[in-house]
């Protein structure tokens, strides 16, 4: 009779020990479950709701001065030089006599002429020398207006249109202002870039032809975002960005190419024409988590 009752009483204590553990095991899950669902929203995040706006982007270009006009004037006959009525530096009108010719047995003295208005900036034979067919009698040069000419890359050619405006800096700390009047349509073979002219008046002869420049071009207008450059960041493969929220407020990283970099903040792209940008906390949360979101209109950039 002792016996049994041992055997019921271990039995009850068994089955009692039994239901303890597995409620504490299901607590512990519980409490396992509602830890993971708190730390996948706990984290707070501020979010600027941007809308895009056209903004052109500024492309950089460095180049030089060219004149528009600037040829040689040659013979067209063979001759000895008789009269070079013009010297170096002089200004000539189209159809000024520059050379004239003898040529033995010809009554008629073979003429050169200007074939525009413009200077010499080099009178290249005297009275007396023999000039050849073919030969340079002297250089002619328009300098107004004149040119800035660069290379632009095929990634940004696209963004270029004639008559866009210009601005353009030279070696001596010039700078000047013009328009975009001729963009390339065939590619340098081996560089892979384009050559893009702006044109600048030049009345007073204060640009000099060959000279070094640097100059921005002002490109299309796209849809872009004006956003503080400190809360860029780089994606796993490097790649620059900034974090977002969706609908859903879970984190998302976009690609993000840089318009323009201004006093006050810096002009992007990549980004859908809605966009809720993570301004504060985008350190301290990972892609796809779900977070508290305050929302703000106007940053202080």
């Amino acid at each position: 009779m002792k016996i049994r009752n041992t055997y019921k009483t271990a039995s009850i204590t068994f089955v009692f020990a039994l239901l303890w553990l597995l409620s504490g095991l299901l607590s512990e899950n519980k409490n396992q479950t509602v830890s993971k669902s708190t730390l996948e929203t706990i984290s707070s995040v501020t979010v600027l709701k941007s809308e895009a706006q056209l903004h052109s982007k500024k492309i950089k270009v460095s180049g030089f001065t060219e004149a528009e006009k600037l040829v040689n004037v040659r013979a067209e006959i063979g001759g000895r030089v008789i009269s070079t009525p013009f010297s170096q530096g002089d200004f000539v009108k189209k159809g000024d006599l520059i050379c004239q010719l003898y040529i033995a047995g010809r009554e008629a003295y073979p003429k050169i002429f200007a074939p525009f208005d413009g200077y010499l900036e080099r009178v290249q034979v005297e009275n007396g020398d023999y000039l050849n067919q073919g030969g340079i009698c002297a250089t002619l040069i328009d300098p107004n207006p004149m040119l800035v000419v660069g290379e632009i890359s095929e990634k940004e050619i696209s963004l270029v249109e004639l008559n866009a405006k210009a601005n353009a800096k030279l070696t001596s700390g010039k700078e000047i202002q013009g328009v975009i009047t001729f963009v390339g349509t065939s590619a340098d073979r081996v560089a892979r870039t384009f050559r893009v002219e702006m044109s600048v008046e030049n009345v007073d002869r204060s640009i000099r032809d060959g000279i070094s420049a640097s100059f921005i071009i002002e490109g299309n207008k796209i849809p872009s975002h004006k956003i503080s450059p400190a809360i860029l960041m780089l994606g796993n493969e490097g790649q620059l960005g900034v974090r977002t929220v969706n609908s859903r407020n879970e984190v998302e990283f976009n690609r993000i190419e840089i318009l323009e970099d201004t006093l006050d903040g810096i002009w992007i792209t990549g980004l859908p024409e809605s966009s809720r940008i993570i301004t504060v906390g985008q350190e301290y949360v990972y892609l796809g988590q779900t977070v508290q979101v305050q929302e703000i209109e106007s940053p202080e950039v």
